[in-house]
């Protein structure tokens, strides 16, 4: 589902020495911090080199959408040093936001990890055969929902009757689970192609976009909107968003390979979560401004709100990424709602338990943010 999110107008970037030297003096600013209490220090302690003269190789990561704030972790880990530290070469960070959806780059062998940015897409591949296991999520609490104007607004599931809403593929797929899970038939809302942003919306072509909660309602009050916004666990869909995927093949031949990938970008979420959101901001800038027409002060604002979607009372004490037998169940149900078959054998969380049980110090003391 690429329609998530939104790029606008690149102002001139931060440089990148006065990034670096923001977080070289340590300095948290912003609404994240606020939401974290780190223990014993500033940051996440360093990974320690591999041993032994194997290198895993390129460690590669299929993102879900163009490279902008949502993926500010991967971003720290890989500027931080922390890939080449657990063992590989390098870092191929793979800009989703194509036709192509991650998780065939992981059944193709060019991706270790793939974000889906729901499950809607992930489950119905493996239900038609794809060998690919869920092994967490970078939002425990899915951040996707109708975007709407108070003047015609989408504030209960009763309001989408007769609304048109702005999609693409992915997006069509997830309201079509929405409208089923709420026992509604397909004709309820009328679906309307549209391209990345905010305008179509805000010049009335549509009614309300599919969006991820955390930057599309600032842009659309940036843009002088009037915004509401229902989430999609509001409309009895409970989901998780960037879900992290692997293949079967992996998790059973490339084991070490894939804790090592992971855990390294445990650490550039540390990192990123601890900084906050002006130090998100630029390094966005830096990964994908130039390529994406960024806006910076968008990425400072849907920086700010990362915290509510990632960190959870089972999060702080599990570790980020990390989903329970009841997180998981809740998704499975919400799922068959929606006339999607899945089960709880499609989740593999036993990799993750694994990193942190061996490196306990990736789980830094955070604290869950004031809802």
């Amino acid at each position: 589902m690429s329609h998530l999110r939104t790029a606008l107008t690149l102002p001139p970037s931060v440089p990148a020495a006065r990034r670096r030297r923001r977080r070289t003096t340590g300095a948290a600013t912003g609404v994240l911090l606020l939401a974290l209490t780190v223990a014993g220090c500033a940051s996440p302690a360093a990974s320690s080199p591999s041993t032994g003269s194997t290198s895993f190789g390129t460690a590669s990561v299929a993102l879900s959408w163009i490279k902008n704030y949502e993926f500010a972790g991967y971003y720290f880990a890989d500027e931080k040093g922390e890939y080449t530290d657990a063992g590989f070469d390098k870092v191929d960070l793979i800009a989703g936001g194509g036709n192509t959806n991650s998780w065939d780059l992981v059944l193709s062998g060019q991706a270790q990890i793939g974000l889906a940015s729901d499950l809607t897409g992930i489950t119905g591949a493996i239900n038609d055969g794809a060998g690919l296991k869920i092994i967490g999520a970078q939002f425990v609490k899915n951040p996707v929902g109708f975007v709407s104007l108070a003047a015609n607004p989408i504030r209960t599931v009763a309001d989408l009757k007769g609304k048109r809403i702005g999609v693409d593929a992915g997006g069509k797929l997830a309201v079509e689970a929405v409208l089923k899970a709420n026992d509604l038939p397909a004709d309820t809302v009328e679906f309307v192609s549209v391209p990345s942003g905010v305008d179509p919306l805000m010049n009335g072509e549509v009614d309300a976009l599919i969006g991820f909660l955390t930057n599309y309602p600032i842009a659309v009050k940036n843009a002088g909107g009037d915004v509401v916004t229902m989430s999609f666990a509001d409309a009895n869909y409970a989901q998780f968003g960037d879900a992290v995927v692997v293949s079967d093949k992996a998790l059973a031949e490339n084991r070490e390979a894939l804790k090592a990938i992971m855990k390294a970008s445990i650490e550039g979420w540390n990192t990123a979560l601890t900084e906050g959101t002006e130090s998100i901001a630029d390094i966005a800038m830096t990964y994908g401004g130039a390529d994406n027409g960024l806006d910076r002060q968008l990425q400072v604002d849907s920086a700010s709100v990362l915290p509510s979607f990632m960190l959870t009372p089972d999060t702080v004490k599990d570790g980020i990424f990390t989903l329970t037998p009841d997180l998981i169940n809740q998704a499975v149900s919400s799922l068959a709602a929606a006339g999607i078959t899945a089960d709880p054998g499609m989740f593999d969380t036993s990799l993750l338990e694994e990193v942190y049980a061996e490196n306990p110090e990736l789980i830094p003391g955070f604290t869950v943010p004031a809802s």
